[in-house]
């Protein structure tokens, strides 16, 4: 048997070797995680978010980001690939390679994110100073969940009501229906009760 220890990467390595890698990895603390792919539902909710930003605040001085885009979390030595993220201010270069300051992050959630989403990214993306809110949005079936931040602390909204339920961004003048953000996606079928 034998064993190896790992050396934690720094952050110039970590960004030199993302710009090299075939797949995409996260870092938290020096350790790196390959990122996986996603079913189909989770990039068509992706893509309906991203979209329904994009056209919200196309010719403004936002940002709308994809998840080819890292999040830097200085406060506690990470970089993340959120689904969707939007920005306000001067827009980023064409060279950069993450941003640290924005203020809303949805994540799509699956059953191998949701436990990383909802704890570890949670408490590290409300550390950033810009962040007003945080979304996640179920890929397995119609349920939001947004936290925005207030001068109380965190809030929190639960959304399952494709009909009636609305999701409204603060940082943002927009409001979407459960059903928009689901738009064209085939959900599985919930089981059925007697």
């Amino acid at each position: 048997m034998q064993v190896a220890m790992l050396r934690p990467l720094s952050v110039k390595e970590y960004l030199e070797g993302e710009e090299r890698a075939d797949i995409r990895h996260e870092y938290v603390a020096g350790q790196v995680y390959a990122m996986t792919g996603a079913k189909l539902r989770h990039s068509q909710i992706a893509g309906n978010l991203y979209g329904l930003l994009w056209q919200k605040t196309r010719g403004s001085h936002c940002q709308v980001l994809n998840s080819d885009m890292k999040v830097r979390v200085e406060a506690v030595d990470a970089f993340y690939y959120p689904d969707v993220v939007l920005r306000f201010g001067v827009p980023l270069s064409g060279d950069s390679l993450y941003l640290e300051d924005p203020c809303l992050i949805v994540e799509v959630l699956s059953a191998r994110t949701a436990n990383v989403d909802r704890r570890e990214k949670l408490q590290a993306y409300q550390t950033l100073p810009s962040l007003q809110e945080y979304v996640l949005v179920d890929s397995e079936k119609a349920v939001v969940e947004a936290f925005r931040r207030h001068p109380e602390g965190w809030w929190y909204e639960l959304l399952n009501d494709p009909e009636s339920d609305r999701l409204r961004f603060r940082c943002v003048d927009l409001a979407l229906s459960v059903e928009d953000i689901y738009a064209g996606v085939d959900l599985p079928l919930a089981p059925q009760t007697d």
